[in-house]
């Protein structure tokens, strides 16, 4: 009998950097509403720096990966070994289930750390682990697709995870090419949606969402994602879980039904795109040519326009508005500085405010721009709060004019 498939397992979530209770709440929501039958009875843990879920079935752990928007990465977690010294890695690992796991001729990448301990050499870690595996017929390679193996030491206990995404399920598979202009990940992106809606959970009655300074479209599509349920699995794009265990032909097709199912139950609002840049309007074109060729209903509309000067907004229903200001990037403005752009951004909202039923956050990449943006919101409920990425402190800044 399969060992992973009849057994309950542990697993470890990664999130978008500060974004671990947005995490827990989604798969709290998955627990509460699963597409499979639960086998066991999950119990998700918050540590600090990952979600665990003990007592998770294989379909669960498959589940979470399909589903999650502000997942990062899943692991599944074999029991801490005991070791001794480094002759002990061989055979720990040697007694787990990597015939029954592992698709034949599976590329591999190993990510070892080392602390403190009986093993305290990351390198020689890897190497030992290297040498075993290649010794027993799988491949090295960091090009995809590829599994990748943790190995963790600390003190005389050896820890071994196998990813189910590759550090990589943010990256949906929407975008036509990888880009070079897309400056917002898109696990971020769908963490900081999902804080505008715990500040104002009349956000998922959104009618219309419009995104000034579109980019590439991150903030539009993620809103679906995070706000209507739509799964980034329809996107499609391969992940280890795809192959690992050596799931069958009919299986991978049920997934992708399921996937298609929950995406056709959704109800998707509008998205109106406004961008101003040559060179990120191509690329926004790319993508949402992407976007409709998989889900042909979707309703978006690309303007070439300055979003300063152009009429944008519905009249009727609730307006979700995303801002993430480019800095001076994408936008084609005199402005000597930062806060001075988002001083004049805070002044269209409070003018935008008066026509519309608005919702939506401000991305503040400094103090400076925060307050010149906030300061000018009066009259409108307002809250802070705060995200990472790549070591930058942003500021989510969400407001409404809904009371």
């Amino acid at each position: 009998m399969n060992p992973i498939l009849s057994k309950p397992q542990t697993l470890e979530l990664f999130a978008a950097p500060g974004c671990l209770e947005e995490a827990s709440l989604e798969v709290e929501a998955i627990v509460a509403n699963p597409w499979k039958p639960l086998k066991f009875a999950p119990r998700v843990e918050l540590q600090k720096g990952f979600v665990r879920v003990k007592n998770a079935s294989w379909d669960f752990a498959c589940e979470l990966a399909a589903r999650c928007s502000t997942l990062h990465d899943v692991r599944l977690m074999f029991p801490a070994a005991r070791v001794h010294g480094w002759n002990d890695l061989p055979r720990v690992l040697q007694r787990l289930p990597w015939g029954v796991l592992l698709p034949e001729f599976e590329p591999l990448e190993f990510r070892c750390e080392a602390f403190a301990g009986v093993m305290p050499h990351a390198a020689r870690m890897t190497k030992i682990a290297e040498e075993l595996f290649v010794e027993n017929g799988f491949v090295l390679s960091a090009d995809e697709p590829h599994t990748k193996i943790y190995l963790t030491s600390s003190g005389d206990y050896l820890r071994v995870a196998v990813s189910l995404g590759n550090d990589a399920l943010h990256k949906r598979g929407w975008r036509a090419s990888t880009g070079t202009l897309a400056t917002l990940r898109e696990d971020i992106a769908s963490a900081a949606l999902q804080r505008l809606a715990a500040f104002e959970p009349r956000v998922r009655e959104t009618t219309q969402i419009a995104v000034p300074f579109a980019g590439s479209g991150t903030l539009g599509i993620e809103a679906w994602h995070s706000l209507f349920g739509l799964p980034p699995s329809i996107w499609a794009a391969e992940r280890p879980w795809h192959r690992l265990s050596m799931p069958s032909a009919a299986t991978l097709e049920w997934w992708q039904k399921r996937s298609r199912k929950a995406a056709d139950a959704t109800n998707l609002p509008e998205i109106v795109f406004l961008e101003n840049n040559a060179e990120q309007i191509k690329e926004l074109e790319r993508n949402t040519k992407k976007v409709r060729s998989i889900l042909e209903s979707a309703q978006i509309s690309v303007i070439h326009a300055d979003a300063f000067s152009t009429n944008f907004l519905a009249r009727d229903g609730i307006v979700l508005l995303p801002l993430h200001p480019p800095y001076g990037l994408r936008l084609d403005t005199q402005e000597e500085n930062p806060e001075t752009l988002f001083a004049r951004l805070g002044k269209s909202v409070q003018a935008w405010q008066l026509e519309s039923n608005i919702i939506g956050f401000c991305l503040c990449p400094s103090e400076a721009a925060w307050r010149a943006f906030k300061n000018t919101l009066e009259g409108m409920r307002v809250q802070t709060t705060h995200l990472t990425q790549g070591g930058l402190d942003i500021r989510l800044c969400c407001f409404t004019n809904l009371v």
